[in-house]
């Protein structure tokens, strides 16, 4: 059976944008013949024009002057990144309106999306977890997030799934496909808590035969922790089994109005080594 590839990959970019997460973005999109699609999003104040009438011309001058040669700067980095990989398809676009709300639609667009990890010494730290958290849980897709401190040059080779019977995991599963189906080794570890260990010891094969009629030859483990600990502990398998990508659901839970991220979902944002698919 065929396995649908990424036909469309969207990377955020902004002012701050690694070039190894670029250039991440830029393998990827030629590993699976993908079309390239940069979206510029920065956490700016949007100049309304009541804002404008109450400003000092020279003061709406400059910041607009400022924030348009920002999007050059990235829009060249870009252009010179397709250049320098040869990708064949590419764009760049920077959309007005709220940021976060320009993420989710274009993020529905596109097959995979790709973000970087947010850092907590970044000036925009807030905004990009944010957007992060609502591209993930909101748009649809799945997204791959890249850990700040760099990823290695071909990843999805040894992968983790981290699988929990729900609809999250299996979501991500069959998001990872393209990703699963060329991978050396893939080991699917089974996170539950003692008392559901207990009720079906054997659970978690089912998947593994799922993924063998893709083509995808996964071994099971069982791992046996409390919810508070099952971050660290796929932090921990992924290190003894060099690991280059971790496959999971996200996760959420209810507060009040708002729908929030699950403890083990925001542990990874937090504290990844290597690149995460996520989906919801």
């Amino acid at each position: 059976m065929a396995t649908m590839d990424y036909r469309s990959l969207l990377v955020h970019v902004d002012d701050g944008s690694r070039d190894a997460y670029l250039d991440l973005a830029a393998r990827l999109a030629l590993r699976f013949g993908a079309e390239l699609a940069a979206t510029y999003l920065v956490p700016t104040r949007e100049l309304t024009p009541f804002t404008s009438a109450l400003l000092p011309d020279a003061v709406v001058a400059h910041r607009m002057h400022d924030t348009g040669d920002a999007q050059a700067r990235a829009e060249i980095r870009f252009r010179e990144l397709v250049i320098r990989h040869g990708l064949d398809k590419s764009s760049f676009t920077a959309p007005a309106g709220r940021a976060v709300d320009a993420a989710i639609a274009h993020a529905r667009c596109a097959d995979l999306c790709l973000l970087a990890q947010p850092r907590g010494d970044d000036a925009h730290a807030g905004f990009a977890s944010g957007l992060a958290h609502a591209v993930i849980m909101q748009s649809g897709r799945p997204a791959l997030v890249a850990p700040y401190a760099g990823a290695s040059a071909d990843i999805g080779r040894r992968v983790l799934v981290a699988w929990k019977d729900v609809r999250e995991s299996a979501r991500a599963v069959a998001d990872a496909l393209p990703f699963l189906v060329d991978a050396e080794e893939v080991a699917v570890v089974r996170i539950v808590t003692p008392d559901a260990e207990a009720d079906a010891p054997h659970a978690g094969a089912d998947v593994v035969a799922w993924l063998a009629l893709h083509g995808v030859r996964a071994s099971l483990r069982h791992e046996v922790a409390e919810d508070v600990d099952a971050g660290n502990l796929i932090l921990s398998r992924a290190a003894d089994l060099s690991s280059d990508l971790i496959v999971m659901g996200a996760y959420s839970r209810p507060r009040l109005s708002e729908v929030v991220l699950g403890g083990v979902t925001r542990l990874m944002l937090q504290s990844m080594t290597v690149p995460v698919l996520m989906s919801h």
